[in-house]
Order: C-alpha cells, then structure tokens, then sequence
C-alpha cells in the first residue's frame, strides 16, 4: 500500500492549475472479481508528460487525480493496471510488502491492451477495467 501511494504523489505531481477536468472514476476486476488493492495510471496519448494515477480501494474503485485534484483533462490515455495483494493477519494488520498479483502485461505501457477516453458524457461504466491474473 504504501508504494501505491508513494507512486500516486509522483504521478500527480505539484501545482493546482491546468486543464478543465472530467470526473474519471472506475472499478477494476481481476478474472471477474473486483480487486482489492494496487493502483491504475493514465498516460496521455497527445503528451507523454501527462500522466495520472488512482489507487484501487478495497471494494474495486478506483478514481483518477490530476494535480492533486479529482478528474482527468479531456483525451485518449493508454492505461496500465497493477494490481496487488498484501498478506494479513487475522486482525487485518499487514504482515509483508505487497505482492503483484495481475498478469505483468497490464502494467507495462508498451503491452497493455487498456485504452481509454475520456470526454464529457461517459457513461459511469466507460472506465471500468477488466485485468487477469
């Protein structure tokens, strides 16, 4: 967990200006079911120094920030997915680092079949993500 967020924060990067943005919130499954942990970036298609990043909560959802804000402007991203799971002990604490459990190709830019746009209008299920294992 602790790696997603570390990796959020850079992603996003700094400053409160920029383009207008469009709520990007999704779900992400893994063979079908939601996953529980991990983290999604956008990378932009028009600018490769766009990138953006969410991390997946524990039922699934997930919902994208750009300059510390909610929303991603307007364009085509390719989307990389890495979804993970940290071992517990019974009373919920973690007991190691997180391990990745979705396939690799998910979260490499140059293999991942992900694709999304994002405009005005989409339907809420537009962002859904679906990765296996």
């Amino acid at each position: 967990m602790a790696s997603v967020a570390v990796l959020t924060a850079v992603l996003v990067g700094c400053g409160d200006s920029g383009p207008p943005l469009i709520p990007v919130q999704g779900k992400v499954f893994i063979n079908g079911k939601p996953a529980t942990e991990g983290g999604v970036t956008f990378r932009s298609v028009e600018n490769q120094m766009v990138q953006l990043a969410g991390a997946i909560r524990p039922d699934g959802s997930y919902v994208m920030l750009h300059n510390r804000q909610e929303g991603a402007p307007q364009g085509q991203y390719i989307v990389t997915v890495l979804v993970t799971e940290t071992a517990k002990t019974p009373d919920g604490n973690y007991t190691g680092l997180p391990k990745t459990i979705s396939n690799l190709k998910f979260s490499d830019p140059a293999k991942t079949p992900l694709k999304v746009e994002v405009k005005e209008g989409n339907a809420a299920e537009s962002y859904d993500l679906q990765v296996t294992g």
